[in-house]
């Protein structure tokens, strides 16, 4: 898809309107993300802003805005490709890739250990994520890691356990991309495609039963209206730091070394730090009356059968047959 296609008018909302990379000082850097100072977006922002000021003397500062200023992640993102704000931290926006995908794709990982080497610094999945960010106008500078995923439920229905049978009539809000689609369809759900900023009052009022793809940091964000967190583990959630290509190449070599060694600290700080962090979020989930549930061996094997039976096919029709055949065997999937 190229660049050109993919400018929506949240730009033009922002006041960012004929604004591109080339016309941007290569000193003047905006950073925008949708998470609070809770997330580790905020915090590798933090170190990364702070060491980038050291290396360069100055010369290079960031306007930094989190919380979703910007307008939302795809928005920003789109933004990013096209060059109206430098950089951004996200998720993985399949609409304007559908190879992009690759990132949430189950039960590849097994704990944090092997979730570093398929997923981290220097690991092969950089240089594929790295191929479909350069097709889409950005530069990869890292990958941030989250944590292990589950899902939510609202109070006031039954908590799903066994698959597909107790997902039968439960409403589960996914995000807008096929993939996801196809996973809860297959263990029983009734996946319903909805923007995130949507999914708090669409809990309250009952039009969904559940959040799928939530590691434990997000969980409380909607604590009023949860009973429960199913921890499934179904995927290792890794988030993406990119930056626009054509700011990033009209750097100097100087200027870009500054940029690479910042961030590459703060993506290393990340992926030695977001594991202790996890057991936290769950203390505070369940000093917020919200039940942590783990399915029992049984049922999660006959739950992840049923994740790899679909999606593994799907995205190897996607992504070609060389590197789902390395993901496989990172997965131990045959």
């Amino acid at each position: 898809m190229m660049v050109s296609k993919i400018l929506k008018s949240g730009v033009v909302a922002l006041g960012f309107a004929g604004v591109t990379a080339s016309s941007v000082s290569a000193q003047d850097i905006i950073l925008g993300h949708v998470m609070d100072q809770e997330h580790i977006f905020h915090k590798v922002s933090e170190q990364f802003i702070e060491r980038l000021d050291e290396l360069s003397g100055g010369s290079m500062s960031v306007s930094y805005h989190p919380g979703g200023d910007l307008g939302d992640w795809t928005s920003i993102v789109e933004q990013v490709a096209q060059g109206a704000v430098q950089m951004t931290m996200s998720w993985n926006h399949s609409e304007l890739d559908p190879r992009w995908d690759v990132s949430v794709l189950g039960y590849v990982a097994n704990d944090w250990e092997s979730g570093k080497e398929v997923y981290g610094p220097g690991s092969p999945m950089n240089d594929v994520y790295n191929g479909i960010m350069n097709d889409l106008g950005m530069e990869l500078l890292g990958t941030i890691p989250t944590d292990f995923t589950g899902f939510v439920v609202r109070k006031g229905v039954d908590v799903p356990v066994n698959f597909p049978a107790d997902a039968e009539g439960f409403k589960m809000r996914v995000p807008g991309m096929p993939m996801a689609i196809e996973r809860y369809k297959a263990t029983g759900f009734s996946a319903v495609p909805m923007a995130f900023s949507e999914v708090h009052t669409a809990l309250q009022t009952g039009a969904i039963d559940g959040r799928a793809y939530s590691p434990p940091s997000e969980v409380l964000l909607f604590k009023d209206v949860l009973s429960a967190y199913v921890f499934t583990r179904e995927n290792f959630e890794h988030t993406f730091w990119t930056a626009n290509k054509r700011w990033f190449d009209g750097l100097t070599e100087e200027q870009q070394g500054w940029v690479k060694t910042a961030a590459d600290e703060a993506v290393t700080w990340a992926w030695d730090n977001a594991e202790a962090e996890s057991p936290k979020w769950f203390e505070q989930i369940e000093a917020a009356g919200i039940e942590v549930i783990e399915l029992t061996p049984e049922q999660l094997e006959a739950y992840r059968a049923k994740v790899v039976d679909v999606e593994y096919p799907y995205m190897e029709g996607i992504i070609g047959a060389e590197v789902m055949g390395e993901i496989k065997k990172a997965a131990g999937v045959e």
